[in-house]
């Protein structure tokens, strides 16, 4: 099933349908994905599960940082960039001390963050 709604996207963007869609809406769709890997990853720690779950929404919560960070604009907007570039660091950062660690709280800290950033409305 995932795999037919990965094929999906793929032709979406591929045919250029993602180029209609509001940048900041998909901005938004990308830090849900983001909050929601690493909601993930705090779970699992929280309860002492390691399992493929785990790892993989951590490399995506990783790679969805690493994303957003190298496509940032400094040249058109510097001190936004710089901000956001600085808050990204501190989700990737307390993701990987809470996988260090094993404490889910430092994960949860960002995700509290990024959930009051955008208003998701996620946190219980």
């Amino acid at each position: 099933m995932k795999k037919n709604l990965a094929k999906k996207l793929y032709k979406k963007i591929s045919t250029g349908g993602i180029e209609h869609e509001n940048p900041f809406d998909i901005f938004k769709k990308v830090n849900y994905e983001l909050l929601r890997s690493m909601k993930i990853v705090a779970e699992k720690i929280k309860d002492n599960k390691v399992d493929e779950t785990r790892q993989t929404n951590f490399c995506r919560a990783l790679i969805i940082i690493y994303t957003i960070q190298t496509s940032l604009n400094f040249d058109k907007d510097e001190q936004t960039s710089a901000d956001l570039f600085r808050f990204y660091e501190y989700c990737r950062t307390k993701l990987i001390n809470g996988m260090s660690n094993l404490s889910y709280k430092d994960i949860y800290k960002s995700v509290v963050s990024l959930d009051k950033m955008f208003d998701f409305k996620y946190i219980n």
